[in-house]
């Protein structure tokens, strides 16, 4: 119990913090007051790097890659070509930027990947049609995770299925109807916490530029992530990193005469949100290796057998902030546990949308990128991300009941 009542501690003090210190070192501060707190000592200062070191090996690449292709769109009509191609198909600017963030969080592996290669798209598209941006970019962002938590392979799936011995085929017969009911109460629950006011629809003409060279630094990282996964051969191409900086060499190819322009200011733009993410990983590693999991587990003996494991996930996705992390601790935890493999995986993925708050460092670069308050970042990111939790959660105990008859 002091585990747990140290971190609700930290957790609230951060919060009160972060909009005077900023997120990396209010984030940092917290990792050190959990640590002397819970009596970790010297081994702190390790977690706490390592935590940082975690998050900027799998996500400088990556960050740096997006802001390149972003700051490319920017200073060529690429972003306006883009935009007008899409405002052909539909005037549902909304559903067209959730639909975007679902499918291409598939192939980039990756939610954070999906809103780094939409951002300025998503942006673009608003501004030209006179919609609310922000709207756009936290309905991409939530679809983006929809598809992340439920929908195999996704890590948090492959986790999952691996973990607790679950068939693919059976996580996916369950998993895609409720993945697409989510969508629909998504884009309600946005269309709520950002009504439109009204603004009209600036025309303009058709840009200049041509439609390849604005779509295909878009279309090589999503087209190599995807040829990964039929041909191994290319398997190296297909990771995020690699895959987006082909994309962005592309883009630097393509724009030679600005390439250094385009480098320092996707440096600068990339090296504010590294920052952020570290914070959060670092504050997050800390927890995982503070045996707070057991504690929870512990905590919670008393609650019914369906409720536990999403409670459980639930936590550790507010502690850790890590769906991934949060996934495979579950998994450890729970190994032995008297539900069958889908109903379990289901609730663990459920409980992974639950609580996304400071430690996650998907809400930071949702932060920096729309420039939300705290408060409209829990109003449009961790409030909607916990209700389609539980509306998971309640579809998953529904499909455990007729779990035994398939």
């Amino acid at each position: 119990m002091e585990t747990i009542l140290a971190f609700m501690a930290v957790v609230v003090a951060a919060s009160l913090v972060i909009t005077r210190l900023g997120p990396f070192l209010s984030l940092v501060l917290a990792s050190i007051a959990f640590g002397l707190l819970t009596g970790m000592g010297a081994q702190m200062l390790e977690y706490i790097s390592a935590g940082l070191s975690r998050i900027f090996s799998s996500l400088a690449l990556v960050v740096f890659c997006g802001a390149l292709l972003a700051e490319y769109l920017r200073r060529t009509e690429g972003l306006e070509r883009i935009v007008f191609d899409l405002r052909k198909l539909t005037t549902k600017i909304h559903i067209v930027s959730g639909a975007a963030g679902y499918l291409i969080s598939l192939p980039a592996m990756c939610s954070i990947t999906a809103y780094i290669i939409l951002e300025p798209v998503v942006k673009g598209l608003a501004e030209k049609t006179g919609s609310d941006g922000r709207r756009s970019l936290f309905m991409a962002a939530a679809c983006s995770i929809i598809s992340f938590n439920l929908i195999y392979p996704s890590p948090v799936m492959i986790t999952l299925s691996s973990g607790l011995s679950a068939q693919p085929s059976d996580l996916l017969r369950h998993s895609i109807p409720i993945s697409l009911i989510l969508f629909v109460l998504c884009y309600l629950l946005m269309k709520h916490i950002f009504p439109e006011a009204g603004a009209q629809e600036v025309r303009s003409p058709a840009p200049e530029m041509k439609s390849a060279r604005a779509w295909v630094p878009l279309l090589v990282p999503v087209g190599m992530m995807i040829l990964g996964g039929v041909y191994p051969v290319v398997t190296v191409f297909a990771r995020p990193d690699m895959a987006l900086l082909m994309g962005a060499m592309l883009c630097l190819w393509l724009e030679r005469g600005m390439a250094q322009e385009m480098v320092h200011a996707a440096s600068r733009r990339s090296g504010v949100i590294l920052l952020d993410l570290c914070g959060a990983g670092a504050f997050g590693y800390v927890l995982a290796e503070s045996g707070l999991a057991g504690e929870i587990y512990q905590w919670g003996q008393f609650l019914p057998a369906l409720l536990l494991p999403f409670f459980l996930s639930s936590l550790l996705q507010l502690a850790i902030g890590s769906r991934v992390v949060s996934a495979a601790v579950s998994c450890q935890v729970l190994a032995g546990y008297p539900l069958p493999p889908v109903t379990l995986a289901l609730l663990i993925a459920s409980g992974a949308f639950v609580l996304s708050y400071v430690t996650d460092p998907y809400f930071w670069l949702i932060k920096r990128s729309t420039g939300a308050s705290m408060a409209l970042m829990v109003r449009g990111y961790t409030l909607p991300l916990s209700l389609l939790g539980v509306a998971s959660f309640l579809l998953a105990a529904v499909s455990s009941l007729i779990w035994p008859q398939i």
